[in-house]
């Protein structure tokens, strides 16, 4: 991936813009080359950790990885090595770090980590001290991956500290090649359309071009942004023409306006996987001095499928207040489970609510209602009896239909709630979640948010949807490496399929995760972060 600096030249007269790059002889050698401009490409949180890109702090180009969440100097960042790097064999690699998280200098390593039959080893490529706020870089031009080497990562990691650190312009290649000294960081201003380092006639005949055709780059569309309400429209033209002509000093910031579109469904979706953790921070089940939590009350509903009353558990956000209203999210349960599972109890104790609360309480996430129902859904069952058994599984089917035609109806008539898909989300875990991903399918029209946790086999259909009224804002698919109930192929299997029709999609894969509470309580994290995000 190349950093590219957009630069005009007289060919803007004629309203086009030209992207240049410097590069090394040795770049085209490079067997791995992180940059972080389009995303975190397979780097992970380690540990603890979690990874997410950010804008405007990089060694170069615009972007950087952010590591933070650290609760012990090995959690840091890493990537698993392709198969193009070969045990035995020597190679150059190279990496930025810097940290702005405390004044004591920092002592960084680029680890490898390998198996070795039954044993992980962790040899240090290079170790470098940084200063804070300083770009300092690791580099070992020689080091050899060990003959017996199985299972290749590469990560990033500290001697002591547990401080948050950024990450670029990781380099991987052949001993001997010459990693070349990266350009530097480019900063973007408001109205610097062209990224030249100031604003001029040149922003003024690319804004009013953008005018007339429109503008797509995303880093073009930042910077033509003048008032930064999230679009291009004529009136940052405006403000552009007037900043030139020196009517004004500076850009105002614009008030967003209600319910319009902040991200698109592909923003979201990169905002939202550049933001994943492996494993979720210890102290979000942990009840904090000073945050309020809303109390979990079961009551039930009438099902019209079932003809009877159903329970569901629903938690209200802390100091509910019915002069306000409030997005929904359903959580639902996997098979032989109730409707205790997702938010009171399962392997052991359910953290939703702690989870849900202490994003809320850092606004991280929105206040919310989440309700968690018992979706077995039958008039001649009182449970499911079978994995094999026909009428268990149409007992689950039928809570595709029940969700619209029973219980959304009850949670929109007795509490205050939001309506409409911008404000409805739908997740599940296991049954539960291949029932979220019908429901989304079928549904998409009511749910604007669909998850799915460690997804049981079965869901069919389109895979996609006919229109952009009835397409989620996002979809969210998370499947553990440790799973042995359901594996990593099933949820990966409906990742391919949305892959395969174009469809933008979270593919969160937990490391280590089990078919049970880490993989729930790591999906439901970064879940309950991103949705009803998608507006203001």
């Amino acid at each position: 991936m190349k950093k590219a600096i957009s630069i005009i030249t007289a060919a803007a007269l004629s309203l086009s813009v030209t992207a240049s790059i410097s590069v090394t002889a040795a770049e085209s050698d490079y067997m791995l080359h992180s940059t972080f401009e389009d995303g975190k490409d397979q780097w992970s949180g380690r540990g603890s950790a979690s990874v997410r890109v950010v804008t405007d702090i990089s060694r170069s180009g615009q972007c950087s990885l952010m590591t933070s969440g650290r609760e012990a100097a090995w959690n840091g960042a890493t990537m698993p090595l392709s198969s193009e790097f070969k045990a035995g064999q020597s190679y150059a690699f190279s990496a930025y770090v810097m940290t702005e998280d405390t004044d004591e200098p920092v002592t960084f390593c680029l680890t490898l980590q390998y198996k070795s039959g039954d044993t992980t080893e962790y040899p240090k490529i290079a170790k470098v001290t940084a200063e804070k706020g300083k770009w300092a870089h690791l580099e070992n031009n020689d080091f050899t991956i060990p003959s017996d080497a199985a299972d290749i990562h590469l990560y990033v990691e500290t001697e002591e500290s547990k401080c948050s650190f950024y990450i670029d312009e990781v380099v991987g290649a052949k001993s001997g090649t010459e990693i070349g000294e990266p350009p530097a960081a480019v900063k973007l201003a408001k109205g610097d359309i062209n990224y030249d380092g100031s604003i001029n006639v040149y922003d003024i005949m690319l804004a009013r071009k953008g005018v007339i055709d429109g503008i797509t780059e995303k880093k073009t569309l930042k910077a033509a942004d003048a008032d930064s309400n999230g679009v291009f429209e004529i009136a940052d033209f405006v403000l552009i023409n007037d900043f030139c002509l020196g009517r004004i000093k500076e850009f105002p910031i614009a008030e967003p306006i209600p319910g319009q579109v902040k991200y698109t469904m592909e923003e979201l979706t990169e905002k939202t996987q550049n933001e994943l953790v492996n494993n979720e921070p210890g102290d979000s089940h942990q009840e904090k001095p000073g945050v309020q939590y809303g109390t979990i009350v079961k009551k039930t509903y009438f099902s019209k499928k079932a003809n009877k009353n159903k329970p569901y558990n629903i938690l209200l956000p802390a100091n509910y207040d019915e002069s306000k209203q409030y997005p929904v999210l359903y959580v639902l349960h996997g098979f032989f489970e109730n409707e205790d599972r997702m938010i009171v109890k399962g392997n052991g104790t359910m953290y939703t609510r702690q989870i849900v609360e202490n994003a809320i309480a850092s606004g991280e996430a929105k206040d919310m209602i989440v309700v968690c129902p018992l979706i077995f859904t039958s008039a001649t069952k009182e449970s499911a009896t079978g994995f094999g058994d026909p009428a268990s599984v149409e007992g689950y089917n039928n809570f595709v239909d029940d969700i619209v035609d029973s219980l959304m109806p009850e949670i929109e008539s007795k509490y205050s709630v939001k309506t409409g898909r911008d404000y409805t989300a739908v997740t599940g875990f296991s049954m539960g979640g291949m029932e979220s991903l019908q429901i989304g399918m079928k549904y998409g029209d009511k749910f604007g948010y669909v998850g799915a946790i460690c997804p049981a086999p079965g869901a069919q259909g389109a895979w996609k949807w006919d229109s952009e009224e009835t397409t989620p804002h996002l979809v969210f698919i998370t499947g553990g490496t440790s799973d042995d109930v359901v594996g990593l192929t099933t949820p990966q299997g409906y990742h391919n399929n949305f892959t395969k029709n174009g469809v933008p999609h979270v593919w969160h894969v937990v490391q280590n995760g089990h078919h049970g509470d880490d993989s729930i309580h790591s999906s439901l994290y970064c879940f309950v972060r991103a949705v009803f995000q998608a507006t203001d």
